[in-house]
């Protein structure tokens, strides 16, 4: 969307300063998101009482009426109009076109970013960028809202996917993380996700390709062979687990067991043991007893979950758990939640301690820390902090851990 309105002469501007436009491209996956999109949107009033506010996504689609409730919204746009939104902009308010007074010369060319790299201007603020390879699902859990906001399963051509990472190569990116709701599941004309990722190898020069999460039953041996031991992949899953109950995951329609999913893991580590691997866990789902959830802990103990996000599970109306019976308190969901964070905190110490001495390839943060260094990640999805001197740029750095420190390795840039 960003990419589009620059063609036609906008100039994307930073978070905090005043803008003419604003586009909120909104998520629903939880209460919280829904919040946090009203406060977005009351923000932008704030900053520009005549700005033109657009809200698009997923949040359009899962609540229309409270949308066009909402004070301060001039316009409304679901995910099948989204990718429309240049068009729907230049013909509703075509003086926000005409007032720009952008030349051709700017409008060709994206401004430097502030640390004077050149190009990728559309991805204000990112080093790392997204490619999204489809859309949609067809599972359907019984939490989730996202199938009735994103519908059925759709993938990309392969020729455009590698067109944009061959554009965003250009751009001066050096990671690439393929996207979709169901990364794993990729299918168009007979090439499945190991065959893209092969292309992408080959026919671009693209330095690292990371995956995002990839569901635990879609992963084969040729998708773990190249995230152990393919220099240009990251060693790096996210492998949504959820409950380490078996009788949980079948309320939650997961397409899977405990077991099954332990023993994944455990190939993993054993293909190759510098690979990190998260984990989605949702705390206090309906009916999670006291063994239920001890379960998960034992799963998250098991030794090969390196990291974790834990969900306290909330009501999605719409959502086949919203109905169920035997909700559990929200003191007790507070308590699991710390319980597992405590868990996955250490693990992830661990996996930091395990890196002490070798030399991992790193990517900065677009922006400083808060002690005038950079954050970075590395390849294998671990924090660490770097110098004033190396930081903000999009390149791979090579860097020597010495040391853990809080949440982040510390150490030294080597050649």
């Amino acid at each position: 969307m960003a990419g589009e309105l620059a063609e036609l002469g906008l100039r994307r501007v930073s978070y905090n300063e005043k803008a003419d436009l604003y586009i909120l491209n909104t998520c629903t996956v939880t209460g919280r998101a829904d919040a946090d999109c009203r406060k977005l949107i009351h923000r932008a009033r704030r900053l520009n009482e005549h700005a033109i506010i657009v809200v698009a996504g997923c949040y359009v689609v899962s609540k229309p009426e409270e949308i066009a409730g909402l004070d301060g919204v001039d316009l409304a746009v679901g995910n099948d109009q989204k990718m429309h939104l240049a068009e729907l902009l230049l013909e509703r308010y075509p003086e926000l076109f005409n007032r720009m007074h952008v030349s051709a010369d700017e409008t060709a060319s994206p401004a430097a970013s502030p640390n004077g790299q050149e190009g990728g201007g559309y991805l204000q603020g990112a080093n790392r960028a997204l490619v999204k390879i489809g859309d949609g699902c067809n599972q359907d859990c019984s939490y989730c809202i996202v199938p009735k906001v994103r519908g059925r399963q759709v993938w990309f051509a392969p020729e455009a996917i590698l067109d944009e990472v061959r554009r965003l190569v250009d751009d001066g990116y050096h990671e690439v993380v393929l996207t979709a709701v169901h990364v794993g599941k990729y299918a168009h004309d007979g090439i499945d996700l190991a065959r893209l990722i092969e292309r992408i190898l080959s026919d671009t020069f693209l330095s690292r390709l990371r995956l995002s999460s990839v569901e635990s039953n879609e992963l084969d041996e040729r998708l773990i062979d190249y995230v152990a031991h393919h220099p240009r992949v990251c060693r790096h899953l996210h492998l949504p687990l959820q409950s380490g109950s078996n009788r949980i995951l079948k309320m939650m329609r997961r397409p899977y067991t405990r077991e099954k999913y332990l023993n994944l893991v455990a190939t993993v580590k054993g293909a190759n043991a510098d690979i990190t691997i998260g984990c989605d866990l949702i705390v206090g789902f309906p009916g999670e007893t006291d063994d239920d959830f001890a379960q998960s802990l034992d799963a998250l103990r098991a030794g090969g979950i390196d990291y974790g996000h834990i969900f306290s599970y909330s009501d999605r109306p719409g959502t086949a758990a919203s109905a169920f019976p035997d909700k559990v308190g929200a003191a007790i969901i507070k308590e699991r939640n710390r319980q597992a964070r405590e868990i996955c905190r250490n693990h992830r110490i661990r996996q930091m301690e395990r890196q002490i001495g070798k030399v991992l390839g790193v990517i900065s943060e677009h922006t400083p820390n808060r002690h005038g260094g950079y954050n970075g990640i590395s390849d294998n999805y671990l924090k660490v902090h770097l110098p004033p001197s190396s930081g903000g740029k999009r390149d791979v750095i090579h860097f020597k851990p010495a040391l853990v420190v809080g949440d982040h390795l510390e150490g030294e840039v080597v050649p």
